[in-house]
């Protein structure tokens, strides 16, 4: 194949592959909570990476990187965590009759 047919076939695929992620991580916040679609995009983030540095190959794994996905994953879980304390420490919400009624 040649160069510019190569290229264009990578970024087609990868245009495919970025709205497919893009839906899922919707159809996540759709269907699950706030604090669950945090958890899933910072797997995300480090499952592509980890991935794109065995697929894509041309990328040493130097300190650097893989401090930067270790920064990348404590802060998600961090973040995480503390909206999970904050959930937990809000009273729970009293429902009215009249919510009540009509569920």
């Amino acid at each position: 194949m040649s160069n510019s047919l190569s290229f264009l076939v990578i970024l087609v695929i990868s245009l495919v592959m970025g709205i497919v992620l893009n839906f899922t991580m919707f159809l996540c916040t759709i269907v699950n909570s706030a604090l669950t679609t945090t958890i899933v995009g910072v797997l995300k983030g480090v499952g592509s990476t980890t991935l794109g540095f065995v697929v894509l190959g041309g990328v040493e794994v130097h300190a650097l990187n893989v401090t930067g996905l270790v920064v990348n994953t404590a802060g998600g879980v961090w973040y995480s965590y503390a909206k999970y304390q904050q959930k937990m420490s809000k009273p729970p919400k009293q429902v009215s009759d009249v919510e009540a009624h009509h569920k």
